[in-house]
């Protein structure tokens, strides 16, 4: 993880993005962070590696850690069928991530662009806490400029209303 970390951070940094690197204690569950101490006052995000039942597409969503992910309503937004949770080995092999460590700055493993980026569309606006492929590492950075680092990587980005 500590490779795809240092390529993260020099990709955000070739972009010019100004952020907050904190190191720290292994955050496990988003809303941990609360009670840890760890939401460096921005919003505190969680995210899902998500696939279609014959595994043909793969997502990665982002959304603010107190709302509930409803796969359904999810897959209505995007005109997909059902969506689940993508297996452990796909996140390994598309996005270089580990469960507890997803977030969408793995794109950059995403050599295929295969992964599509769901993102809240409350998200827009706010300072955002996101790992770094590394949940013992959080970046606290603008929204939008998470968004320019996923569409800068050449990946597909859908707002959904969750």
């Amino acid at each position: 993880m500590e490779e795809q970390t240092r390529k993260i951070i020099e990709k955000l940094d070739t972009l010019g993005i100004t952020y907050e690197l904190h190191t720290h204690e292994p955050v496990e569950k988003a809303l941990d962070r609360y009670e840890m101490g760890l939401d460096f006052g921005a919003c505190v995000c969680k995210n899902l590696f998500l696939t279609v039942r014959n595994q043909s597409r793969f997502y990665v969503m982002m959304l603010v850690a107190e709302k509930n992910a409803d796969l359904r309503h999810i897959a209505r937004a995007i005109g997909s069928s059902r969506l689940c949770f993508a297996s452990d080995e796909k996140l390994l092999e598309l996005m270089g991530q580990h469960p507890g460590m997803v977030s969408p700055l793995g794109v950059i493993s995403d050599k295929g662009r295969v992964v599509t980026v769901l993102f809240d569309s409350d998200l827009r606006g706010k300072r955002i806490c996101v790992h770094p492929s590394d949940n013992r590492k959080t970046l606290v950075m603008d929204f939008s400029d998470l968004e320019r680092y996923v569409r800068a990587l050449g990946s597909q980005v859908i707002f959904i209303e969750v």
